[in-house]
């Protein structure tokens, strides 16, 4: 699971689905927009941020590894150790149950 600093262990995914993913500098890369579970284990293995793009028109799906995100108890956005740039120009893809996917 992505790091959780403070005493939260437990999260409704209504709770996170919409927030916003931020990097180290404070700059926004996105929103959280679907997670993508382990039907095996039930583990979270990857947060989906909905990247650039107005209005839904031009953005990315862009597939983060939940663990590689960083939430924050009293905060309403999650953390992400990347510059925008290399969201932009993530190339790689996967395709998941029709939609596809770019891969950071």
């Amino acid at each position: 699971m992505g790091k959780i600093m403070g005493t939260v262990s437990k999260m409704n995914t209504r709770s996170i689905i919409g927030d916003k993913v931020m990097n180290y500098e404070g700059a926004e890369l996105g929103e959280l927009s679907d997670l993508l579970i382990d039907a095996y284990t039930g583990k979270i293995e990857f947060g989906i941020i909905s990247y650039g793009g107005f209005l839904g028109v031009g953005e990315k799906l862009i597939a983060v590894p939940f663990e590689a995100m960083e939430m924050r108890e009293n905060d309403s956005f999650f953390t992400l150790n990347v510059d925008k740039e290399v969201l932009e120009e993530t190339t790689s893809q996967m395709d998941y149950q029709g939609t596809t996917y770019y891969i950071y």
